[in-house]
């Protein structure tokens, strides 16, 4: 089943279908916040992680725009990404309480 993830994670990075999507995340790329000018943002469509036999699969919205888009990774930049780590973390479920770095 990682084989089939790490597929579909690459068709994901890759896709195209929503331009206006794409048009928006790549604005917000070069246009930037402030607090992160000095970041190179992911900006291309973002993958899911974790384990494929994951009992719960939490999905989240695009664009994210200064998270997700800047890191390249779900729910990050955020406290909706706070809350969901820690409670992962505290119920033994995910890698840590926080992600904030880059892929």
């Amino acid at each position: 089943m990682r084989d089939s993830l790490n597929i579909l994670s690459a068709q994901v990075i890759r896709c195209r279908r929503c331009a206006r999507l794409r048009e928006y995340c790549q604005a917000i790329a070069i246009e930037k916040r402030r607090a992160f000018s000095d970041w190179e943002y992911w900006a291309k469509p973002v993958p899911g992680f974790g384990d494929p036999e994951a009992r719960i699969w939490i999905v989240g919205l695009a664009p994210a725009a200064h998270g997700a888009n800047r890191t390249g990774r779900v729910f990050t930049g955020d406290r909706s990404g706070d809350f969901l780590f820690a409670r992962a973390a505290s119920a033994g479920n995910g890698e840590s309480a926080a992600v904030r770095s880059p892929r």
